[in-house]
């Protein structure tokens, strides 16, 4: 068992250099695209492996380049003592604020430490794998050999999951074995008696059945003139494999391995936490994989309560991100070289929009309409064969009302690219707009002290406001003249009704419905914005050049396609 503290990389893969700490806890890796948050865990399985040999490609190497060589360095505490007595000449210490001392004569490596070895992986272009025990210290690294490294019991749940139900040798099941029965006793393997003395049984249990078999040869062969009394059926050893220990797990006599994904992954989770216990790191790749929505939930509520262990996952799955904390989620840099944590700020909006944190680039917008609009926008751009959101790493999020600059501020901090798709009549948010756009953030909003609704009632044209005038109408089921009372309620003096009202285009009408549309709420739900948008975009070519939205849905495309 043991706990990371430091982890090093260096040319490994798609990361040149990278370097963090770690808590205890989950830490769930997430990032945007193909980040390189699954290389995270193959870094530390790799250099707390307990095999001699691992399998490394010339294209595990920094943009291919053989010349430098891999190098993946891990910290470590909570080592077993049997490590600690045997590289005692290498112990650090780690100091309350998380550095690593070297210098284990001074004042600070007496007061509030821990002790620490450092494991560090190299690999060079011959390909070979070097494990060895270092320090900062001026002394030469000392090899670490492949059983003492699996006293760690660092195990990765991963697509291969099989073996984890044999009791093979390296295997959790094995170690987990092992620790329940005491032994770090190599000389003693029960497995092998076990299959010894099954071996032994199935030889007397089946001889009898061969005696004629037996008896017709030894006539021939002595005839022959080569003495065969001897021989007799058996089971070859060879055949018994009783090397690979080839016992494991079964449910009702059908072997573990042939049950589903999820099933089995979790099956692998619950051995490990038994070796985990009370200290230990636990690898999960893809933490949904084979799990329903509501199984992924209750896995992730319920690892959230072994705060003694350090459970590292990496996910693609909304299910998973909601159930947590933002202090247990990472999201992997843009250069790759760290991990960021996420605001406590942004607690809510993982809770409304999940699916914002996978992506690559990020469409603030400010309600539920301009969403809307945006998702009516994206099916225009797939009928008129343009790349879509989903295969630009583009999501659309909520801005979340009064929340709207905080999330704006959280995203920004994170490194993604932002676009916020506003209005121009909340005066606060007004303030703040000059300064997103000094950070690099893109703003596209409407004209000054207008709404999304007054603008597109001002700018469209007039077949299009009838259209939206329409759809009201039919959404409402309630006819015209209610609407029309609704326009004209405080108008003075109002006028009379009369049938076709809205079908002569009129600039005061325009401005009214633009106001009623933004004080009713009429198109305040993603539904009816996808409604406006599918109008706008089927009435686009009759927009004049010179309109505001049509502005805005150029600077839009510009910013999309960038």
């Amino acid at each position: 068992m043991a706990t990371l503290h430091q982890l090093k990389i260096k040319n490994f893969r798609g990361i040149e250099s990278f370097e963090q700490q770690f808590n205890k806890g989950v830490i769930c890796i997430i990032g945007r695209g193909d980040s390189g948050k699954t290389t995270i865990l193959d870094a530390i399985s790799l250099v707390l492996s307990s095999s001699w040999m691992i399998n490394i490609y010339d294209s595990d190497f920094f943009n291919c380049n053989i010349e430098k060589t891999i190098e993946i360095e891990a910290t470590l505490t909570d080592i077993p003592e049997k490590l600690l007595s045997k590289y005692c000449l290498y112990i650090r210490a780690i100091r309350s604020d998380g550095s690593i001392l070297d210098d284990m004569e001074s004042e600070e490596a007496t007061s509030d430490i821990k002790t620490a070895l450092t494991i560090k992986l190299t690999i060079a272009k011959d390909l070979e794998p070097i494990w060895s025990v270092v320090t900062d210290r001026e002394q030469s690294p000392i090899s670490i050999s492949a059983t003492d490294r699996g006293k760690l019991n660092v195990f990765y749940i991963s697509e291969y999951t099989d073996k984890h139900f044999s009791l093979t040798k390296g295997n959790p099941l094995y170690s987990l074995f092992k620790e329940l029965n005491g032994g770090e006793d190599e000389e003693n393997n029960i497995i092998l008696d076990v299959l010894r003395n099954a071996k032994n049984t199935i030889d007397v249990a089946i001889s009898p059945q061969f005696e004629t078999l037996i008896s017709s040869v030894n006539k021939t062969t002595t005839a022959l003139g080569l003495n065969t009394s001897t021989i007799s059926t058996a089971v070859d050893h060879r055949d018994i494999t009783m090397k690979d220990n080839k016992v494991c797990l079964h449910e009702d006599n059908i072997p573990l391995r042939l049950k589903g994904k999820g099933s089995k992954r979790l099956l692998s989770l619950a051995i490990q936490l038994i070796i985990a216990n009370p200290n230990g790191i636990i690898l999960i790749d893809e933490i949904e994989q084979g799990l329903e929505p509501d199984r992924v939930q209750h896995l992730v509520s319920m690892l959230k309560k072994y705060t003694n262990f350090q459970i590292f996952c990496t996910t693609h799955s909304r299910d998973v991100i909601v159930e947590l904390p933002c202090s247990n989620i990472y999201i992997m840099g843009n250069e790759k070289s760290r991990l960021i944590p996420i605001p406590k700020d942004l607690q809510g909006c993982i809770r409304s929009n999940p699916e914002a944190f996978f992506a690559k680039k990020i469409i603030v917008c400010e309600g539920a309409t301009e969403i809307g609009i945006c998702r009516a926008f994206n099916e225009h751009r797939q009928k008129s064969d343009k790349k879509n959101f989903s295969c630009l790493g583009i999501r659309l999020t909520d801005g979340g009302g009064l929340n709207m600059i905080d999330r704006i501020n959280g995203f920004h901090l994170l490194g993604y690219k932002i676009c916020v798709l506003c209005d121009s009549d909340d005066k606060d948010f007004i303030s703040h707009k000059e300064n997103f756009k000094s950070a690099g953030i893109t703003i596209i909003d409407c004209e000054d002290n207008k709404c999304i609704e007054q603008q597109f009632f001002t700018d469209l044209p007039w077949n299009a406001v009838i259209q939206l005038i329409e759809y009201r109408i039919i959404n409402d089921k309630i006819g015209d003249k209610s609407i029309f009372d609704s326009v004209y309620s405080k108008k003075t003096p109002k006028p009379e009704y009369f049938k076709d009202w809205y079908k002569t285009e009129d600039n005061d009408l325009r401005a009214i419905l633009g106001d009623v549309s933004k004080d009713k709420d009429w198109y305040k739900r993603i539904d009816h914005g996808e409604v406006i948008g599918s109008i706008i975009m089927t009435n686009w070519n009759n927009v004049e050049a010179s309109k505001k939205i049509k502005t805005i849905f150029n600077n839009l495309t510009t910013w999309i396609d960038n």
